[in-house]
């Protein structure tokens, strides 16, 4: 498969992958996971790789560098991406009544305290 880096730290050996597959993002740890023991991957690198899911984990297992600098954009494409949703939900105290239909059509209620 492969994957573009998307934050890295050569000191901690530890980079953070987004795959073509589109699933949960890859966890790359430890130079022993990479092919060729060479320069540690930077953001915008393009990487071949293997997952495996450990725990709730993807990790990036035999890493080899496809091109250095690939998709360098990518990192600042992201930050810069459109900013996040509001939440959908909305906090309602227990002893209030149940929304209107009209509150309620966009916003799922959430309901705090003891059941009765």
């Amino acid at each position: 498969m492969i994957g573009v880096v998307v934050w890295s730290n050569a000191e901690r050996e530890k980079a953070v992958i987004w795959c073509e597959d589109h699933a949960s993002l890859a966890y790359l740890q430890g130079r022993q996971n990479l092919i060729a023991a060479g320069q540690w991957p930077s953001p915008g690198d393009l990487l071949e790789l293997e997952t495996e899911i450990v725990g709730n984990l993807r990790h990036a297992r035999n890493v080899s560098l496809v091109s250095e600098q690939g998709c360098r954009q990518l990192p600042q494409m992201l930050r810069h991406s459109s900013k996040a949703a509001p939440p959908r939900l909305k906090l309602v105290a227990s002893n209030q009544q149940a929304p209107s239909r009209a509150d309620s059509e966009d916003i799922a209620p959430i309901r705090i305290g003891a059941s009765r």
